[in-house]
């Protein structure tokens, strides 16, 4: 009785490659082979970074759903956290036309406000995450997104405005999220031992500008929200750090 063949193939197998000079069948892959520029390689870094972001988003969102996260203050700490970040790496594809190139090579049928890049994402990739698609597009939390739609559908609609209280509302929902985002991004800055402007400044500026869009609305007119501390964050000494 004959034994088992080998695994592996061994010198009597008839498989023999194809003769073709200009193929190396003995070539390595490597990253470096693969990512041919910079910008190659910070498009393709940017898009595993939201390619982790939508992944753990949506174990967050179904979590939440199903009451496995019962602290909501963490929630929504979180979730800012990572859309914030996810808005910064879209950002990044809109640095140079040769990011938006090799983002469109990538990705075929990107538009140019990067709208649709979780679906095109989902189709290219075989992801299946529908529920962090719907967060990081909203841009807030489903704790901010509903409690000003309870706020909105509890109160009593004044005539005027009914067509545009639910997305002025849904709008202050975004603010909100976007000022507490750029502050949870400077505070990991500072974390991480960040010192100088070029690192800080843009950062704080963020900030900035996400604080002086928050606006309070009385009587058909709108004021800046003030705070203690908040003029400590436009002071002058903070431009002129070194």
């Amino acid at each position: 009785m004959s034994g088992l063949p080998a695994y592996a193939p061994t010198a009597n197998t008839s498989y023999q490659p194809a003769d073709n000079p200009n193929v190396n069948f003995h070539q390595e892959f490597s990253r470096t082979s693969l990512l041919t520029t910079t910008v190659h390689k910070s498009v393709y870094e940017s898009l595993c970074e939201i390619y982790s972001i939508a992944t753990v988003m949506e174990m967050i969102e179904n979590s939440f759903l199903k009451d496995y996260i019962t602290d909501k203050e963490k929630y929504t700490s979180t979730v800012m956290r990572m859309i914030n970040q996810y808005q910064m790496l879209v950002k990044g594809f809109g640095k140079t036309p040769t990011h938006k190139q090799v983002l469109a090579e990538i990705l075929p049928g990107i538009d140019d406000t990067h709208s649709n890049l979780l679906q095109l994402m989902q189709r290219a990739f075989r992801m299946h995450v529908p529920l962090a698609v719907e967060r990081l597009t909203s841009g807030v939390p489903a704790t901010i997104q509903h409690f000003h739609t309870v706020v909105e559908s509890s109160s009593e609609p004044k005539e005027e405005s009914t067509a545009q209280g639910p997305a002025s509302a849904l709008a202050l929902a975004r603010l909100v999220a976007e000022a507490t985002g750029s502050f949870i991004t400077l505070m990991d800055a500072l974390k991480l031992n960040y010192k100088t402007k070029s690192q800080l400044h843009p950062l704080l500026s963020d900030l900035v500008v996400s604080l002086n869009d928050l606006v309070l609305r009385e009587n058909d007119a709108s004021k800046p929200i003030d705070f203690p501390g908040k003029s400590k964050l436009t002071t002058k000494s903070w431009p002129s750090m070194k």
